[in-house]
């Protein structure tokens, strides 16, 4: 038995980007996926649930199409090409967030799985956004790819940010980390310590401890923006 219920939903295509949009309101999360892409895992069924809490959730399709996976030799060529000040910032400045607005939007959360974390620390600089989940968060690798600075996106947050972090992340993730050192109060991190990297929208639901945590995740989540936004 499936543990959501599907909703109605639209996917809209908007300068070649399309979003899988469910949901409305004022306040809108823009979810942003793992290396998996736009199809991937349980991505649509999380925005479904949250949707049902009483947001608008917008989940663009940065990669228009593609994906890539772990094993992939062209993992890193295919990352690289989506940096923030490549292809991520006109998406989100010129088609996303005008999108939502348009859609009534007027204050924002963002979550990001993976890869999705690494657009979730730039959109948490914006003033409109105010709060910032990132589940099994990959910004510390994806920001070396790019050759940037992780310290100092940190620095540039601007709300509270939550990551739920599985065994073995990558330690600026964990507590203790950068991510503690530099964001201080503003950042709370919950280790799954049973998980491992992806589980929240990949994890076979079969197991029961994965699906304990997988309801855990997402009650987190969403007390999380209850409580932010």
């Amino acid at each position: 038995k499936q543990w959501y219920q599907r909703r109605v939903a639209i996917t809209a295509g908007i300068d070649g980007l399309d979003i899988y949009h469910i949901g409305q309101g004022e306040k809108c999360i823009i979810w942003s996926y793992d290396i998996f892409g736009f199809n991937g895992g349980r991505t649509r069924e999380f925005c479904d649930l949250l949707s049902e809490k009483g947001y608008q959730v917008v989940l663009p399709d940065y990669y228009r199409g593609e994906h890539v996976t772990p094993t992939d030799p062209n993992l890193v060529p295919f990352l690289k090409d989506f940096s923030y000040d490549n292809k991520l910032k006109a998406d989100l400045d010129n088609i996303v967030i005008p999108f939502a607005k348009k859609n009534g939007a007027k204050v924002f959360g963002s979550v990001g799985t993976c890869w999705g974390t690494y657009p979730v620390i730039y959109l948490s600089s914006y003033p409109d956004f105010k709060a910032g989940v990132s589940m099994h968060p990959s910004h510390s690798r994806v920001a070396d790819i790019h050759g940037e600075n992780e310290a100092d996106l940190l620095k540039r947050v601007k709300c509270p940010q939550l990551f739920l972090s599985a065994n073995g992340e990558h330690p600026n993730c964990l507590k203790g980390g950068l991510a503690e050192k530099v964001l201080g109060d503003m950042v709370t991190i919950v280790e799954f310590s049973d998980m491992i990297h992806g589980w929240t929208t990949r994890g076979d639901l079969a197991d029961e401890k994965i699906k304990r945590d997988v309801r855990k995740s997402f009650s987190l989540l969403v007390d999380f923006f209850e409580k932010h936004l």
